[in-house]
C-alpha cells in the first residue's frame, strides 16, 4: 500500500514538472501570519457573512429558500478558500512570522490595540497552539462547505453560527490578549 502511495505522489510530481504550469517561486519569502489572516480567511470568512446574512430566517437560522444555486456554491468556495487557509497556517514552520517588519497589523494604533511585536510574542509563546487552533478551523470550515454543498440549511447554520466563536477563540489567545484576561475576569470562560 505504502508503494501505491510513493508511485502516486512520484506520478504526481512528475506530471506537474512536465506540464510547463507556472511552478511556484522557491525565492519568494513566505506569506506571513498577517498576510494569510488579512488575504485569505478574513476576505474570504467576510463575504460569507455577507452572503449568509441575506438569508437568516425568521428563527435565526439559515433559510434555504433564500439562496440560490449561485450564493450556496458561493458560500462553499469561501468556506473552502478558509479551509486552505487554515491548513496553510496549521502547516507553517518555526518561527512563524507574524508580519513583516514595518507592517501594522489590524487595531494597531487604536486604543486597546495589539502591535505586530505584540503578537509575535504570544505566537511565539505557544506556536503550536496557534497551529492545533488553525487545524480547528480548517476542519470547521470543510464541516460547513460540505453542507453547503448539499444545500443543507440545517447543518450549514449552525456551523456559520459558531465560526466567530472558533475565530474569537483564536483571537482572545494571539491578537488580543489583554481582553482574553479582561473577559476573564468578570467570569466569562473563553475555552
Amino acid at each position: 500500500m505504502k508503494f501505491a502511495g510513493y508511485a502516486l505522489v512520484s506520478t504526481l510530481a512528475l506530471l506537474g514538472a512536465c506540464s510547463g504550469g507556472k511552478q511556484p517561486d522557491a525565492t519568494a519569502p513566505a506569506p506571513t501570519f498577517h498576510e494569510i489572516m488579512k488575504e485569505k480567511v478574513d476576505k474570504n470568512a467576510d463575504a460569507l457573512w455577507d452572503l449568509t446574512n441575506t438569508a437568516i430566517s425568521d428563527d435565526a437560522g439559515l433559510d434555504a429558500g433564500k439562496l440560490t444555486d449561485a450564493q450556496w456554491t458561493e458560500m462553499a468556495t469561501r468556506a473552502e478558500a478558509v479551509q486552505q487557509a487554515a491548513l496553510e497556517i496549521a502547516a507553517m514552520p518555526d518561527p512563524i512570522v507574524v508580519a513583516k517588519p514595518g507592517v501594522k497589523i489590524a487595531d494597531e494604533g487604536i486604543q486597546g490595540g495589539h502591535t505586530a511585536a505584540m503578537v509575535q510574542k504570544e505566537v511565539d509563546r505557544n506556536p503550536q497552539g496557534l497551529r492545533d487552533m488553525s487545524s480547528t478551523m480548517a476542519a470547521h470550515m470543510g464541516d460547513m462547505a460540505k453542507a453547503l454543498r448539499a444545500h443543507d440549511a440545517a447543518k450549514a447554520g449552525p456551523l456559520i453560527d459558531q465560526l466567530d466563536g472558533v475565530c474569537e477563540s483564536c483571537h482572545l489567545e494571539y491578537w488580543y490578549p489583554t481582553q482574553k484576561a479582561l473577559i476573564e475576569k468578570y467570569g466569562i470562560k473563553t475555552k
